[in-house]
């Protein structure tokens, strides 16, 4: 099976609201999918089903069902398996910090220690049904929270050298030391408690494969972003002024955008 893990923070987990994707928009439920403690979806936590929502209510939705949807067009020839744990709110500096190797525990952040147990219980099941995973590729959406005012400047500075060992963290952790590492640049529309975004999304910039900066990650790629629709311009929106957070048809065709640069690589 080729397994794609998502990760991150309020993006992640997904504020597209699940009643308003318009009809034609299918979703293929041979995807096989597994998420988290803390997600909410049609199966149960922390078991593999076949794809479907799951964010912290399951009336909303995050890249998975158009990412898992757009593999298996593109692939319709091969098992596919999403593995995703996502958490609101949660920063890379601190709550997803990987520790300096995998050895390292004692400083994984709380984040990072649930990503991996839920990654390594996904794929010891599947070992277990006798499948063989192949992991093809991650996806993170992530970055807000670093970009906060109470992250403070320093952490907001600090954002790509801390994506640059967050990359190299999880290749390392599931030795796959080229794993295709994809991520969506942050907040398209600058808001004013976000007083660090130019500093994170720099420090995105600078990390994608082809900035030429000495942070840049091979197979390291930036998605762009800030042509998408966000939530304040969503139908019947409960969040007229959300302009951080993605709408149904931006994390709809996000999704797409992670499966088309996958395919790519």
């Amino acid at each position: 099976m080729d397994v794609y893990l998502i990760g991150g923070q309020s993006n992640a987990t997904g504020q597209g609201i699940f009643k308003n994707i318009p009809p034609d928009f299918f979703t293929d439920t041979a995807v096989h999918f597994f998420y988290g403690n803390g997600l909410q979806g049609v199966g149960k936590p922390m078991q593999w089903g076949p794809l479907s929502q799951a964010s912290e209510t399951n009336d909303k939705f995050g890249v998975e069902l158009s990412l898992g949807t757009t593999l298996q067009q593109y692939y319709p020839n091969r098992q596919i398996g999403l593995i995703k744990y996502a958490f609101s709110g949660s920063n890379l500096y601190s709550q997803w910090a990987p520790g300096s190797h995998k050895a390292d525990t004692n400083n994984y952040g709380a984040e990072f220690k649930k990503f991996v147990l839920t990654v390594d219980a996904a794929l010891a099941q599947l070992k277990a049904k006798g499948i063989k995973p192949r992991l093809r590729g991650m996806v993170w959406i992530q970055g807000e929270a670093d970009a906060r005012e109470i992250a403070g400047s320093t952490n907001a500075e600090a954002y790509g050298k801390n994506l640059n060992h967050f990359i190299q963290r999880v290749r390392e952790q599931w030795q796959v030391p080229n794993l295709p590492f994809l991520y969506a640049y942050v907040i398209p529309v600058p808001q004013q408690r976000f007083t660090g975004r130019e500093e994170v999304r720099r420090g995105q910039q600078q990390v994608d494969r082809k900035s030429g900066n000495s942070l840049s990650v091979k197979n390291a790629f930036a998605i762009p972003t800030d042509d998408l629709q966000l939530r304040a311009d969503d139908i019947n929106t409960p969040f007229p002024d959300d302009k951080v957070h993605f709408g149904t048809l931006g994390v709809w065709e996000l999704g797409k955008r992670f499966a088309k640069q996958l395919k790519r690589k």
